[in-house]
């Protein structure tokens, strides 16, 4: 059957048929994504919207650039001026066990009347500073050697501690027991800033030894020296 020999309604209700198959094809394969496509973006535009809306200007710094790159010159100055003072001060430590040293500090001791009873290498180590585990159960924790390098402790603990082997501060230690007079140790404690290296001394314990001097002579003195090389 042709198209010529349908009535004039059966055309025209033909041609609606095919206009709204046609247009639902469209619709359903192109309109619809590109709605949706649409409807995405208007939302994502409004919430940029919303975010630009609570968004919060910094406020202005009170202080200029200038100012501030003034500050920052007087810091990089102060920076270098503590390098060169801890550079002058690593040139006067001396080498670890250095035999020289010890030496110097017993020549001190007999040219100022001491007489050293004990000398000995004082041995030191990083604490334990390990947090113990919460679960009940025993666990092994295991110490990284590297992680303990340069460790600084706080300023609470005693100086035999933040200058123990592991610490950024580390130097070898010297344990003196002296006997003499209260003049003749002052002196020897006071000769230790005069020698070629630095001696710090970082614990210092003095008591009275139990016999009385005899008449007309000074009391005797027993001295604990703690000296960081």
């Amino acid at each position: 059957m042709t198209l010529s020999k349908l009535k004039m309604t059966e055309q025209i209700l033909l041609a609606v048929v095919m206009v709204v198959i046609i247009l639902g094809g469209y619709f359903g394969l192109r309109f619809m994504p590109e709605n949706k496509a649409i409807v995405l973006l208007e939302q994502q535009a409004e919430s940029t919207q919303r975010k630009l809306f609570k968004a919060r200007i910094p406020d202005e710094p009170e202080q200029g650039v200038e100012e501030l790159l003034q500050q920052l010159d007087d810091q990089e100055q102060a920076l270098e001026v503590l390098r060169s003072m801890a550079d002058g001060v690593s040139q006067r430590l001396a080498p670890f066990d250095s035999q020289a040293l010890k030496v110097r500090i017993s020549e001190l001791a007999r040219n100022t009347g001491v007489r050293i009873k004990t000398n000995e290498t004082l041995l030191t180590k990083v604490p334990n500073r390990n947090t113990k585990p919460k679960n009940k159960k025993k666990r092994k924790v295991k110490v990284d050697a590297a992680a303990m390098t340069d460790l600084i402790l706080p300023s609470s603990e005693t100086w035999i501690k933040r200058m123990s082997a592991g610490t950024i501060f580390h130097r070898p230690m010297q344990r003196l027991v002296l006997e003499g007079d209260y003049q003749a140790i002052r002196a020897f404690i006071h000769g230790l800033e005069g020698l070629d290296w630095q001696v710090t001394v970082v614990q210092l314990r003095i008591e009275r030894m139990p016999s009385t001097p005899l008449r007309g002579y000074a009391q005797f003195l027993v001295s604990e020296l703690v000296l960081a090389l």
